[in-house]
């Protein structure tokens, strides 16, 4: 009884599902965040349609905001790809189209309403040339609604689809939101690897495809 109850707690640690679609593997590394201990793993995988995708780590890091000449922390950003892809560093946009799998971690830091959260995405769509007043994307900010907080954790994963379209998740605390599209998995991609929307994001977009520690 106690070596089954110890091979439970090790596949527990080792195997851990935090969204409808992906999955967490591997013994996660403990990172200290202001005295917030998070966990990074460092394989995933993420079920669709057509199958499993064995993911990989790329790398993980904080997003802060500038707020009255203070950097605050938002949240701690996770990023894993199709494990077969070779990130380029220099312009992962270009890896990333091929990918067969993305996903982002998004553990919140601090509350932030959905019109905060919804603004935040838009400029950085803006920024870099991603119509947000398109119907897929608006369908999307439409339903996401309600407050995050200190905690919550925010699951967007993308993949291809049918006809050439490519297929976005959201998963929220208490909802999940999907939605296909062309592109559009690699355009909200756009926030992170993309233009920075400003030096902070910048310098966690170096460190989402380079895995350097926070």
């Amino acid at each position: 009884m106690r070596i089954t109850l110890s091979l439970f707690l090790v596949g527990l640690l080792q195997s851990v599902s935090f969204g409808s679609a992906v999955e967490f593997k591997g013994t996660p590394e403990k990172i200290d965040v202001s005295g917030t201990q998070m966990q990074v793993y460092p394989q995933a995988s993420i079920t669709t349609p057509t199958g499993v995708t064995p993911l990989k780590l790329t790398g993980f890091g904080i997003r802060q905001k500038s707020v009255a000449f203070i950097n605050v922390n938002v949240y701690f950003a996770t990023s894993y790809v199709d494990e077969t892809l070779p990130l380029n560093s220099e312009s992962p946009l270009d890896s990333l189209k091929d990918a067969k799998g993305r996903v982002i971690l998004l553990d919140m830091l601090r509350t932030m309403n959905a019109q905060d959260i919804r603004a935040a995405f838009e400029d950085a769509l803006d920024v870099n040339g991603v119509n947000v007043n398109s119907k897929e994307i608006q369908s999307l900010f439409s339903r996401l609604q309600g407050d995050l907080y200190a905690g919550n954790r925010i699951v967007i994963s993308s993949y291809p689809g049918e006809n050439g379209l490519e297929n976005l998740v959201i998963e929220l605390p208490k909802s999940t939101l999907s939605e296909a599209g062309n592109l559009l998995g690699l355009d909200f991609w756009k926030i992170w690897f993309g233009e920075p929307v400003d030096a902070l994001m910048g310098e966690l977009k170096t460190r989402l495809v380079g895995v350097k520690k926070p």
